[in-house]
């Protein structure tokens, strides 16, 4: 059987067993902060296990793709390690529980797959007589059914929470397979490490619940979640001993095996098999991530890709040493990757050009550093050969990832290929230095570990707890601090629970809320609650709106109530703020929700309008809509030119300016959505039934947030920038209505300033800025003429300045108390162009110490070990600071300018010993 017969068949399996098919989440988890990617088949099912979601089935049955970063440094060094996997999943919710489970993973191993049962092993937990019991009701002798503990038998979310105990299939690939018998030991059977006995497929029965004294309590609804690793599975079913073998995994290698010019894969060697394996598992997690609408950045799940793909180029380079840097290697495997899975998963089929696109360029930017990064590299290592240290430092590597955008675990594996370690926990200090530096004072408060309790008004109702009711609020004329406020009453029966949390800050669920919730790229509403009571009448600021799984949250901010040093309200006092005597009422800003809802439309305009100019691949991916700007992020290659920003905006005030209707359609079910052509935000979550916005014959979007009815009333539109995000994304930020008067104002002013500085008319500004330019080159050409005559004046007094170093050099030191750096380094580079000559020069300017070293070609020849960067690395360390560059020309400093004497004295030592 082939992997995709497999996949198929088992999923076909669960559904002749009454299982709702789901399809596979996206690899970017969907309201959930806690993981940068999908790690396992049940993240989509979170809530479902915690009891927190109901949905419309109790069985449900997938196959998800699935990324692990954890094993990133075990891939291709074994059979088994993969960053991008298949999870084949089936999931209880309440329904059934071990019987059915254990069933029937024994009967789809039996009867489906068609496995040698005699090779049949289980585990159960050591408490679990169960689970014991069934295996041994259907069949499975008691010798093959083994007790393991906590640590290989028991699951768990996490230190709290839902928990319980795992049952787990294995097959026995035989004695000659596995580290025990390389090693002549006697294998302990299921559990050992050795992969002799094979785990393919873990059924979890989650029946505890851990509190946080580590006591487990009896969950009210106990649920089955089973994983069986799809690559693990084909393996054994194909007979091989590593994924990297089976056929799905055989198509991508040959492909990189032909492109890297070896034909046949059994011609690889042992190095290169390892290689061609890293780049087939990291170009199918690249080709899957990409796909979901990730792209490659500086931090978080950015980051990691990043870092996937400079190993893969890491790799390339040594499978094909002479493949040229200007062309993308990966990009030509992408399209294997697409053919062997877009049956299953047609998103990467549809998203084929984006992905080859990002790939390309984040490849060959690598490419333009990787060459220097190992020039780098080597250096670093030279230089602590010359130490006869075996260790590079942390600060090397922080710079090598800093400088030359190498992962410090592709710096670990240059430095095993060296016999060298890598010294992590100080390249850790660095990076934690680092985020130091540029922490922003923003803080992001745990509400979900806020253990507050709360004050229960009325029993819980997800239906009306989560539903936003402010979509046709009406103005009628009322007005708080200059500001437009639209006023609800709220009665008691909406008001659900309330608490303060430990940070004096309020939290409110209300049914039907008339706040909009932060969502689909747009902020949330402001405002406030106001109660009266026997306290009087209590203002409460509306600071944000959130949505959780089963409610809309506000939290609110009270002047007395949330000061600094105000005593916490005891429970009665929270009863008689929101209880059933007093009144409470909203009151939303609408000046900034109208503000808001231009931008919002506006942005839906927008992106139409991109892939009209630019082509349907537009694709978004990201945006931030609030009252006084639009962000929009989208898919695209290079930076718009000026023609193309005028014309999209021009398409965008062509609409606005016909005011168009805008028609919104309510519970559309989500397929009929997609089947007219709705667009969707690849991370946003949608219900089974969504929210379209529709500008008839131009835009057509599903959308949850609050917009104009007509597009009239956005006024106008006007893009005030355009610029790169990261690799393949582009940024557009653009303001509308009353904020684009202001914009326009403002740089009208500009334009007045610039004509009074310039005396001249708007017209002849830009004419009159080329002259000056012009002015400006003549004057640099005659600076840089005389500099050249003062330097020819200076080189023969200060050549007779110089001392002699044991008859092989002449070494020249000299401080100056005054000078141009472009002088200093002008003068520097005349200098090394004399026979013998070490230079050595150096000035204080802007408060910091300059050295500048030079040294003349026919020296580095003669003496190895003689570098100007190493020079200039240990004279800036004596002023406290950093330097480098070629061996010919090097140039540091450092703060500390009361050291710079010091440091001087210490030139004659410091060549002496690399001469």
């Amino acid at each position: 059987m082939k992997t995709n017969d497999i996949r198929r068949k088992f999923i076909q399996f669960f559904e002749t067993k009454k299982h709702t098919y789901v399809p596979s989440a996206s690899t970017i988890p969907i309201g959930d902060q806690t993981i940068l990617f999908t790690i396992a088949g049940m993240t989509q099912f979170k809530s479902c296990l915690t009891g927190e979601e109901v949905r419309p089935y109790k069985r449900a049955t997938n196959a998800q793709k699935c990324i692990r970063i954890g094993d990133l440094d075990d891939v291709g060094k074994d059979g088994r390690h993969c960053t991008m996997f298949e999870m084949l999943g089936s999931w209880s919710f309440g329904d059934y529980y071990k019987k059915e489970a254990i069933q029937w993973a024994y009967e789809f191993s039996k009867d489906e797959l068609k496995l040698d049962m005699s090779r049949f092993w289980a585990t159960v937990h050591n408490s679990d007589q169960e689970a014991f019991d069934i295996w041994k009701s259907i069949g499975v002798p008691e010798n093959r059914i083994v007790r393991l503990g906590d640590k290989d038998n028991f699951w768990a979310m996490g230190p709290t929470g839902p928990c319980g105990p795992c049952s787990e299939l294995y097959l026995d690939q035989g004695e000659h397979v596995g580290d025990c018998y390389a090693k002549g030991l006697q294998c302990k059977g299921p559990g050992c490490d050795c992969d002799r006995y094979l785990e393919y497929w873990n059924l979890v029965f989650m029946q505890y619940n851990r509190q946080e004294d580590g006591t487990l309590k009896d969950l009210p609804m106990k649920s089955v979640d089973t994983g069986c690793g799809l690559e693990r599975l084909t393996a054994l079913i194909q007979g091989k001993t590593s994924n990297f073998e089976i056929d799905i995994f055989q198509k991508i290698k040959e492909k990189i095996s032909a492109t890297a010019g070896i034909l046949g894969l059994e011609k690889l060697t042992k190095q290169q098999e390892i290689s061609c394996n890293v780049i087939a598992d990291h170009i199918r997690l690249l080709t899957f991530t990409l796909g979901d609408g990730a792209h490659f950045s500086n931090e978080g799940r950015g980051y990691v890709l990043r870092r996937v793909l400079r190993r893969a180029v890491r790799h390339v380079s040594k499978l094909a040493p002479n493949w040229p840097k200007n062309k993308s290697f990966l990009e030509q495997i992408v399209s294997v990757v697409v053919e062997e899975m877009s049956e299953f998963y047609p998103e990467i089929k549809k998203n084929k050009m984006q992905i080859e696109q990002a790939i390309q360029l984040e490849e060959l930017r690598f490419n333009t550093t990787l060459e220097s990064g190992l020039t780098k590299f080597q250096g670093f290592i030279e230089e602590a050969k010359l130490k006869n240290k075996k260790i590079l430092s942390g600060e090397h590597v922080f710079i090598l990832h800093d400088s030359f955008g190498f992962p410090y675990d592709l710096t670990q594996i240059l430095c095993e290929e060296q016999g060298f370690t890598a010294d992590i926990d100080s390249f850790n200090k660095h990076m934690l230095e680092q985020k130091e530096r540029s922490r922003s004072e923003a803080k992001f408060y745990k509400f979900d570990q806020d253990d507050s309790p709360w004050i229960e008004f009325h029993p819980s109702n997800p239906n009306q707890d989560k539903t936003f009711s402010g979509y046709h609020l009406i103005y009628q004329g009322a007005l708080k601090n200059k500001q437009e406020i639209i006023e609800q009453s709220i009665p008691f029966v909406q008001i659900k629970k309330i608490r303060q949390l430990k940070n004096k800050l309020f939290e409110l669920i209300i049914s039907n809320t008339p706040f909009y919730p932060e969502g689909g790229g747009q902020v949330c509403d402001s405002g406030w609650f106001i109660t009266n009571n026997s306290y009087g009448k209590n203002e409460f600021e509306v600071v944000d709106v959130r949505k959780t799984v089963n409610a809309i949250v506000h939290l609110l901010k009270h002047d007395e109530f949330s000061s600094e040093n105000a005593k916490p309200l005891t429970n009665s006092e929270l009863i008689q703020l929101f209880g059933e005597q007093s009144k409470v009422t909203a009151l939303i800003d609408f000046s900034l929700r109208q503000s808001t809802m231009r931008n919002h439309t506006a942005t839906h305009l927008l992106h139409k309008a991109l892939q009209v100019v630019l082509g349907e691949n537009v694709r978004q991916a990201g945006s931030l809509v609030n009252s006084t700007t639009l962000r929009f992020d989208f898919s695209h290659n290079k930076a718009m030119s000026s023609a193309e920003i005028f014309q999209v905006e021009k398409l965008v005030n062509e609409q606005i300016l016909k005011n168009i209707v805008v028609e919104t359609y309510e519970s559309v079910p989500l397929a009929k959505a997609k089947e007219m052509g709705a667009m969707a935000m690849f991370d946003e979550k949608y219900d089974e039934f969504v929210r379209m916005l529709n500008v008839p014959n131009f835009s057509l979007e599903l959308c949850g947030g609050t917009h104009v009815s007509s597009t009239g009333q956005i006024g106008m539109f006007k893009i005030i920038s355009e610029g790169s995000v990261t690799s393949g994304v582009r940024r557009i930020e653009a303001v509308t209505g009353h904020n684009t008067y202001e914009y326009l104002n403002k740089t009208k002013e500009i334009i007045h300033s610039v004509t009074d500085l310039l005396k001249c008319s708007e017209h002849d500004i830009a004419q009159k800025i080329i002259s000056f330019k012009d002015q400006q080159k003549d004057m640099e050409k005659q600076i840089q003429v005389l500099q050249s005559r003062l330097v020819n004046a200076e080189i023969s007094e200060i050549l007779e300045s110089g001392n002699d170093i044991q008859g092989k050099a002449k070494l020249i030191v000299k401080s100056f108390a005054e000078i141009d750096l472009k002088e200093l380094e002008l003068l520097c580079d005349r200098l090394k162009e004399k026979p013998n000559i070490i230079a050595i020069l150096a000035t204080k300017a802007d408060s910091r110490v300059h050295f500048m070293v030079g040294i003349n070609s026919n020296l580095l020849k003669e003496h190895k070990k003689l570098s100007a960067g190493q020079i200039v690395k240990q004279l800036s360390e004596l002023v406290d600071g950093k330097g480098g560059g070629r061996p010919d020309f090097a140039r540091g400093g450092g703060t500390h300018l009361e050291k710079l004497p010091i440091a001087l004295a210490k030139t004659m030592e410091i060549v002496t010993n690399l001469i």
